[in-house]
């Protein structure tokens, strides 16, 4: 099963300006099989990190998953290379219809990914700019636009069978007893909302602010790394897991936040009427989705339940929170068509 970003990130950062050393013959193997000789190879980050390489008139992207480790995880090395086949056939439909999101370069010595010493390599363009800032009102609802464009993107992409490996939520199950009492609410409140029935799309699955870039005055979405195919709806519920908070490690949600977020999301594409509710439910199942996924890699993160049980027993104030703030977008769209 997909167990989502493991740290691939394509973004504008504090840049470690270098080559690759003599000890770090596969980046060197991969930049070898570039059409053209590198300008310019540099790891944005520290180590694990992706590397930005400039050759000819193309600025790029290289990033690698180490097949060992992803053993591990239990994600064998077939999956592996058929997830992220799926993954690049997505994205040049993305790109297809004009989203501007990383697309895979067919410069691996004709491929987009090659598996070289032990690790899975991938090249995708280069897209420029700087990461959003912890996004205060106004930084919420331009990312509620974005990630209710990328929507309107995907489905223009088309449907297409799940992604290999993919963790659904609704196959989240996690072993942990408070995450089992919540996950047996969430059966009916899905039936509630009408999951099954719901709109179905490849969801970016983190379009949080540390996967937005803004390149002047536009913003762009980046690392699509755990992107498969679930309800629309769940999309906005990833989004704010982390963007609803009122600082990155806090482990309770501001409720004025969720509200602007879906507000701006609101502004591009229309939400039903059980919108509050429906996000609520959907933050629920995203808790569930990551206490699954930790304890697949014998992780532990306290705050993964924290947040999840703080949002299971307020959900009434947040559900109502986001309704009256989408009344309001109600009144502006009544208001521009009269």
């Amino acid at each position: 099963m997909y167990l989502g970003s493991l740290g691939l990130q394509v973004e504008t950062m504090e840049r470690t300006m270098r080559t690759p050393r003599s000890d770090e013959p596969d980046v060197q193997a991969v930049l070898d099989l570039l059409p053209e000789p590198a300008d310019d190879a540099w790891q944005l980050g520290g180590p694990g990190r992706p590397w930005f390489v400039r050759y000819g008139t193309r600025k790029a992207v290289i990033r690698s998953n180490e097949l060992a480790m992803l053993e591990r995880l239990r994600f064998p090395r077939d999956m592996a290379i058929a997830s992220t086949a799926w993954l690049h056939a997505y994205l040049r439909d993305l790109s297809a219809v004009g989203f501007v999101a990383p697309a895979p370069l067919n410069d691996l010595d004709g491929e987009s990914y090659r598996v070289i010493g032990g690790s899975l390599w991938e090249l995708l363009t280069f897209i420029p700019g700087r990461p959003m800032e912890w996004p205060d009102e106004r930084g919420l609802w331009d990312a509620g636009r974005l990630l209710a464009q990328y929507h309107d993107a995907c489905v223009l992409a088309g449907p297409r069978a799940q992604r290999p490996g993919a963790l659904p939520m609704t196959e989240s199950f996690p072993s942990d007893p408070d995450a089992r009492r919540v996950q047996a609410q969430l059966r009916h409140e899905l039936a509630e909302i009408g999951h099954e029935s719901a709109l179905r799309g490849v969801i970016h699955g983190d379009a949080t602010n540390i996967n937005v870039v803004i390149d002047e005055s536009t913003l762009h979405l980046v690392d699509f790394a755990i992107a498969y195919e679930e309800a629309l709806a769940a999309d906005v519920a990833c989004a704010l897991w982390r963007n609803g908070r009122v600082t990155a490690d806090a482990v309770v949600y501001e409720p004025t936040r969720l509200a602007r977020f879906v507000q701006g999301y609101a502004s591009v594409r229309r939400v039903g009427r059980l919108a509050g509710r429906t996000t609520v439910v959907y933050l629920k199942a995203r808790g569930l989705q990551l206490q699954r996924r930790m304890e697949l890699r014998g992780r532990r993160d306290e705050t993964v339940m924290q947040r999840l049980l703080w949002i299971a027993a307020r959900q009434d104030e947040l559900s109502e929170a986001i309704d009256r703030a989408l009344e309001q977008v109600g009144e502006i769209h009544e208001r521009h068509n009269t």
